[in-house]
């Protein structure tokens, strides 16, 4: 395995502007023997060695998890992927939420379905990235602990709703906001909190010991979490509890592999519909200004094609990847820990494939 470690060592470089302190990578494939798990680097630019079995901030490979969720709520008759937001949520939070989506001088709040805040349809602004203000609030009160009536509330004050990217159903743009419309949604359906909604459907259910919702639970057991940095910034002390249900779950790359490879073989539902519905993926391009982004996305799922290959999973903004090959039964967990090396970790994943070649 000399020669996934040499990959790793190439994408650590604790220098610059962008540093990256270290590489976590686990890659699977019973047929041809390949059990890979290993990791390079400190935690920080003085901090400790890490190992492979180290916890890590999954970012929006979380989004997997919650949609997986809804998926299983529509098993149980308690929502269909074509319901109005606004028509299952309380009133309370449609108070909140009034004015969500103004599209010119059309208000479309009320005509935002699941289906277009699982595939990134509503044309919601993302209350992270697409305005600097909010990041740069949240730096400026790293123990702010969020809910999501406060992340709504720097989404109006940012008047974020005035500029969505398109009407409900009429493109693509990729947004936290619908993930964190989601969880909403999935606290009011089942009058549960969301970390205990991941741990009754999936978490427990697969035993997965190293995952759980950070700053909203306690893991089971202390171990030691590597954190990402933000540019030359880390973000360890930062609280990130704004992520929520579109990136705020800790895990490890063994519970991560545990948990694609239940979710693609259909373990987590009752029916094969779900799954094919999960992965009903689309062509998508983003139609705002200043990005060229293209992807295939289906329900919080993400397909990369490579000549030979289809991978599903998804990644996270925090320089992590989680896929898997169906039918060549391979999958690859990596983690860079740097917001701003995503490009690395998708260079690494590309290298990784060529050496299956």
């Amino acid at each position: 395995m000399e020669q996934f470690e040499k990959m790793m060592s190439l994408v650590v470089k604790p220098l610059g502007s962008s540093p990256v302190y270290n590489c976590m990578l686990a890659i699977n494939n019973e047929s041809s023997g390949i059990h890979f798990s290993g990791a390079t680097g400190l935690t920080g630019e003085t901090g400790k060695l890490i190992s492979a079995n180290y916890r890590f901030r999954t970012g929006s490979v979380t989004k997997l998890f919650t949609s997986t969720i809804i998926l299983q709520l529509k098993e149980e008759g308690l929502l269909r992927l074509e319901d109005l937001y606004f028509d299952l949520i309380n009133k309370d939070t449609i108070k909140i939420l009034s004015g969500l989506h103004l599209f010119g001088e059309t208000d479309y709040s009320e005509k935002i379905s699941l289906l277009h805040l699982l595939q990134h349809g509503s044309g919601l602004r993302d209350y992270f990235s697409d305005d600097e203000r909010f990041l740069n609030y949240v730096m400026l009160h790293p123990s702010q602990l969020w809910n999501w009536k406060l992340v709504m509330e720097k989404y109006f004050e940012f008047e974020l709703n005035l500029k969505p990217s398109f009407v409900p159903g009429n493109g693509f743009h990729y947004s936290d906001t619908n993930y964190l419309l989601l969880a909403v949604l999935i606290e009011q359906i089942t009058n549960k909190s969301l970390q205990q909604v991941y741990r009754e459907k999936i978490i427990t259910p697969l035993g997965l010991t190293d995952t759980y919702l950070e700053f909203y639970e306690l893991p089971e057991q202390i171990k030691p979490v590597v954190y990402p940095y933000y540019g030359i910034h880390s973000l360890e002390n930062i609280n990130t509890s704004f992520d929520w249900g579109g990136g705020g779950l800790i895990s490890t790359m063994d519970d991560l592999d545990i948990f694609i490879r239940s979710l693609t073989k259909g373990i987590l539902f009752k029916r094969t519909e779900s799954l094919q519905l999960i992965m009903r993926l689309q062509n998508t391009n983003s139609v705002t200004e200043n990005t060229s982004r293209s992807l295939q996305y289906g329900l919080g799922i993400q397909k990369k094609d490579f000549p030979g290959y289809s991978f599903v999973g998804h990644n996270s903004a925090y320089g992590s990847l989680l896929f898997y090959e169906p039918e060549k039964d391979i999958s690859i967990i990596l983690s860079l820990n740097q917001a701003t090396a995503l490009h690395k970790a998708e260079w690494l994943m590309k290298k990784i494939i060529l050496e299956f070649h």
